[in-house]
């Protein structure tokens, strides 16, 4: 609600509002998308709305919720891009957002890339992905919306500790607050820069993939480089979830001999190595 605000009154007048009910909280998300509808009525935006039952679609691709509602949010978002030709998307990610994301893909194990957190400007399918609000936190934009009057709709759902997510942000992060003092948000901010300035380096170098992968070639490559050479193909041959652990998976098929020759993936997917060469096909073709 602040970002659409913000946007407004900074001149955009043809914006296009976008509300997803992801079918997981009943009248709540009703009564956050007649909010939404409200305020796109009263600045004369675009206004679109869709449904999406995204525990069905996490079962069907064996995904948790939490990806399974960002995916179904991409592609509705999509969608609505394509039917009113717009170029740019704009999202209200913040500090604490990034915050969060960085301290969470640290601890699951995650390269420079997932340390490095959201990036300001990003593209994505021919989408590009604006988030203006990342060097706001959380208490700065509630004081906005308190000072100019803003209503706002709390997900109830953000309470829920039995998304790891929030027990990052209910738990962890108050407790690291405890013991280091405030300072280590800027010091998990200013760690996510850096990160994503030497990612961005270190893409530039990997060669574009190819439908299948050379093991001779792979293995000619320093081991860093591999590796994002390979993380970079399962990316972008669909492998929901891909990070360290399905790269790890593929890259033990260069074992000639003594490694296996078929290895499962997220998302139904199988990698194989066949005659120097490794290739995805579905598990029940």
């Amino acid at each position: 609600m602040v970002l659409l605000h913000a946007l407004h009154h900074l001149g955009f007048h043809k914006l296009i509002v976008c509300h997803l009910n992801h079918g997981l909280r009943g009248r709540a998300a009703r009564a956050d998308g007649n909010l939404v509808r409200q305020a796109a009525t009263r600045m004369r935006a675009g206004w679109e709305t869709a449904k999406a039952d995204v525990k069905a679609y996490a079962a069907q691709n064996k995904c948790s919720v939490e990806l399974a509602a960002r995916e179904l949010r991409f592609a509705f978002f999509s969608r609505c891009a394509r039917q009113h030709r717009c170029p740019r998307l704009f999202l209200a990610h913040h500090a604490d957002d990034q915050i969060e994301t960085s301290l969470f893909n640290f601890l699951r194990g995650s390269g420079a890339a997932g340390i490095a957190g959201m990036k300001p400007v990003s593209n994505r399918a021919g989408l590009e992905i604006i988030r203006p609000l990342l060097g706001l936190s959380r208490d700065e934009i509630s004081a906005y919306a308190r000072e100019k009057n803003i209503p706002w709709r709390e997900d109830a759902s953000n309470q829920d500790r039995t998304y790891t997510r929030n027990r990052l942000r209910r738990e962890v992060l108050p407790a690291i607050s405890t013991a280091l003092g405030p300072s280590h948000r800027a010091a998990i901010l200013r760690a996510a820069e850096i990160l994503r300035e030497e990612d961005a380096w270190m893409e530039s170098l990997v060669p574009p993939v190819t439908k299948q992968l050379a093991c001779e070639t792979l293995r000619a490559m320093p081991e860093a480089l591999r590796r994002r050479f390979v993380l970079r193909w399962l990316k972008e041959q669909g492998v929901p979830e891909a990070g360290f652990q399905e790269t790890m998976r593929t890259l033990a098929l260069l074992n000639d001999g003594r490694g296996p020759a078929k290895v499962s993936l997220p998302g139904d997917f199988h990698a194989r190595r066949r005659t120097g060469k490794i290739f995805l096909e579905p598990s029940n073709p």
